[in-house]
């Protein structure tokens, strides 16, 4: 965990200076060390994010400073790509997606990579999506699971929106429903209060989550 924690410190100052190339090869070091690219999602770009997250709450650093962090981590994660596992088998089909208003999508990336690499046939359609959309890719792609993220409280009237709006076009046949993002780790009891089937607090337990949720679980 020392370990761990030093190259979450080393990306964290990398991506708050803005140099890219750094942060990259700090990512790619932890592979070189054996390390899970989940892991390494989780316990170095997830919690950096989060510190630079505490530091723009806290006026310590700039807006433009927390666009290039998240910019740089989203660069990062499309080269961790290739070194997540490739599963044979598909376990099911999910949609992930961002409610309408939500700027941030990295997160989501990250979520979607680790569900693909667990077998899942994810389709990510981003963050900022209008329901109309999402229920448009329900009905293209029949999902098993569909994942709401929402960072924002005050984005949970269009999460409880689109869980009614997708229970109400597809009945019987609607995809089981998890959420997660920061509003629901601020305010976990909203999923069930929001319809939801679950909730994942982090990726990791969203690739558990998922499983329980498949129809023969």
């Amino acid at each position: 965990m020392t370990e761990n924690t030093s190259d979450r410190d080393l990306y964290l100052e990398a991506i708050l200076a803005g140099q890219s190339r750094s942060a990259l090869d700090v990512a790619l070091g932890a592979v070189a060390k054996g390390m899970d690219v989940r892991d390494i999602y989780v316990d170095i770009l997830q919690e950096a994010l989060y510190e630079v997250g505490r530091l723009w709450e806290t006026n310590r650093i700039s807006v433009s400073t927390e666009h290039l962090a998240t910019a740089i981590t989203q660069l990062v994660v499309s080269n961790l790509y290739e070194w997540l596992p490739r599963p044979e088998k598909v376990l099911g089909r999910f949609v992930l997606t961002g409610v309408e208003g939500e700027l941030h999508q990295v997160g989501g990336h990250m979520v979607s990579d680790a569900l693909e690499s667990d077998g899942w046939d994810v389709k990510f359609l981003g963050a900022n999506v209008p329901a109309a959309d999402v229920l448009t890719a329900i009905a293209d792609f029949h999902p098993d699971v569909l994942g709401i993220s929402c960072t924002l409280l005050a984005n949970l009237p269009k999460v409880s929106f689109l869980i009614g709006a997708v229970r109400k076009t597809f009945q019987a046949s609607a995809p089981r429903i998890v959420v997660g993002g920061g509003a629901f780790r601020a305010a976990p009891e909203k999923a069930a209060e929001l319809g939801a089937d679950a909730w994942a607090p982090d990726m990791r337990a969203v690739i558990g989550v998922a499983r329980t949720l498949l129809p023969s679980s």
